[in-house]
């Protein structure tokens, strides 16, 4: 199913090379999955408006669906953890689909971002006054797990369900949010 949203498809499928499928949770599915088409800057190949505007909605989408699931408990962390695995495929990736999947897996919710690239993230260290390069950082310390697909084209990472907001470090605290702010006349979806 592809719907047109803010001058971009997203289509319900499938990442290829996924694990075991999502459990049901009484009726409901535990799952989304969805594929963002990456439309890069035309003039510098960067990141262009329209792919900025995927990390605040994928912070919506998550947070629904953890609420939905019955897991607020884990909100925080999983925003973050997806809006920087996302940030990076919108950013280094070279195909032109980034698939995203979120699910309850066991006693874990799993993470996944396929870019379909097969170059590997490294994280590296940046420095005080650099304004990037703190991503696979953060997903280092705020994850359970975290790794690469053998293929290299899926970074995903796991948060325990076991752990409630008291036992885990809140990402609030230890991570800097920037403020999003909209132009007038913008829709926010």
């Amino acid at each position: 199913m592809t719907t047109p949203l803010a001058d971009q498809e997203r289509t319900r499928r499938r990442a290829p090379g996924t694990a075991d499928e999502p459990r049901l949770c009484g009726e409901a599915r535990t799952a989304f999955e969805l594929s963002i088409e990456r439309r890069p800057d035309p003039d510098s190949g960067g990141l262009s408006k329209a792919d900025a505007a995927w990390p605040k909605r994928l912070r919506r989408i998550v947070r629904a669906s953890l609420t939905h699931w019955g897991r607020p408990d884990l909100v925080e962390t999983a925003e973050l953890l997806l809006t920087e695995l996302a940030t990076n495929a919108l950013r280094h990736a070279s195909g032109s689909d980034i698939d995203v999947r979120t699910y309850l897996q066991g006693d874990h919710l799993v993470i996944e971002v396929n870019d379909g690239s097969p170059l590997c993230p490294v994280p590296r260290y940046a420095g005080p006054d650099d304004e990037s390069g703190r991503g696979l950082f953060l997903v280092e310390r705020l994850a359970e797990a975290w790794g690469v697909s053998e293929d290299g084209t899926t970074t995903w990472c796991t948060l325990p369900l076991s752990k409630g907001p008291s036992e885990m470090e809140s990402a609030a605290v230890t991570a800097p949010v920037l403020h999003e702010t909209t132009n007038p006349g913008q829709v926010d979806l």
